[in-house]
C-alpha cells in the first residue's frame, strides 16, 4: 500500500490507515502460514486483534473516508468495515485520497503546467526535488547564525534587543512540528522556500507590539503577507515562548489576533 506519502499529506489519515493495516498484515500473514488448513486459517482471521486486544469490529468504521461524509463506494455509509474486506477498504482510501478525488485539480495542474514547460521535462527531477520546488523545503536545524542574517528587526527593535535574542533563542529550541505550525502562522505555508529564510520574500521581520499593560499579558500577532510578526517586549525566554505557542495554537486560520 502507499501510505510512505500519507503523513506528509495527512497526519491524522496517516493515523487511521496504519491502525487498519495492523489487521491487514496479520491477516495476510496468515494466510501464507501454509502448514494450517483453510479452515484454521478462517478461524484465526476472525480472531484477529491489534496490539489492545481491539478486533476491527470494534472500530466501528464503514466505507467512508475517514473525517469526511465522501463514500468509497456505493452505499458506503451501510458497508461496515471488516476483516474479509480491509484490503479493500485500504485499497479504496488510498485510490480517492491520491487519484479520485484529487482528479480534477491534477488534471487542471498538469494544463496549467504544460503551458508554461512540457510535462515530459518533469522527469528530469527526483520527486523530492519537485516537491522541494513547489512546497518548499522541509523541517531542519534553524541555526542562531542563519536566524541573526534573516530575521529583519523594525519598528522598535534592532539586533541587539533582548527581545529579538529571546526569539532566536525559542526559534532554535523549536521541535520539527513547532517549526511547521510557526512558519504557518507567520508566512501562511508551513515550509521555507528552497534556501530557507534566506529564500523568503518578503524577509521575516519583526517589530516591537504597543501594548497597554504589562506585555507578559499580551499575545504576539502576525501580518501573514508580508512575513510580520509583531512581538510584545516579553520579560523572559519562557513568556515568549508560551505566549508564542498560544498564538501559534490559537490563532491558526485566524484573524482574531492583530
Amino acid at each position: 500500500m502507499m501510505y510512505f506519502c500519507f503523513q506528509d499529506i495527512d497526519e491524522v489519515l496517516h493515523s487511521s490507515l496504519k491502525q487498519v493495516e495492523i489487521f491487514a498484515l496479520k491477516k495476510e500473514a496468515i494466510l501464507k502460514q501454509e502448514d494450517l488448513t483453510q479452515e484454521r486459517k478462517d478461524s484465526l482471521i476472525k480472531q484477529i486483534t491489534d496490539d489492545n486486544g481491539a478486533t476491527l469490529d470494534d472500530l466501528c468504521l464503514d466505507f467512508v473516508l475517514p473525517g469526511t461524509d465522501i463514500e468509497l463506494t456505493g452505499g458506503g455509509h451501510t458497508v461496515a468495515l471488516t476483516i474479509e474486506n480491509v484490503e479493500e477498504y485500504l485499497c479504496a482510501v488510498v485510490n480517492y485520497t491520491l487519484r479520485e478525488g484529487v482528479r480534477k485539480q491534477m488534471e487542471a495542474l498538469r494544463q496549467g503546467f504544460s503551458s508554461v514547460m512540457p510535462l515530459s521535462h518533469l522527469q528530469l527531477f527526483y520527486a523530492n526535488e519537485m516537491s522541494q520546488l513547489l512546497c518548499g523545503t522541509g523541517p531542519g536545524r534553524w541555526t542562531e547564525e542563519d536566524l541573526c542574517t534573516t530575521l529583519q528587526p523594525d519598528h522598535g527593535y534592532t539586533a541587539s534587543s533582548t527581545a529579538v535574542k529571546h526569539l532566536i533563542q525559542v526559534m532554535i529550541d523549536f521541535q520539527p512540528n513547532e517549526q511547521r505550525a510557526f512558519l504557518k502562522f507567520v508566512t501562511g505555508c508551513p515550509r521555507l522556500p528552497v534556501g530557507g529564510f534566506k529564500a523568503l520574500h518578503p524577509r521575516l521581520t519583526v517589530v516591537k507590539k504597543s501594548v497597554d499593560g504589562p506585555p507578559d499579558s499580551y499575545l504576539p500577532s502576525v501580518m501573514t503577507c508580508v512575513n510580520y510578526l509583531k512581538l510584545p517586549d516579553y520579560s523572559t525566554t519562557q513568556s515568549l515562548r508560551s505566549k508564542l505557542l498560544i498564538a501559534i495554537s490559537e490563532g491558526q486560520n485566524s484573524f482574531h489576533l492583530s
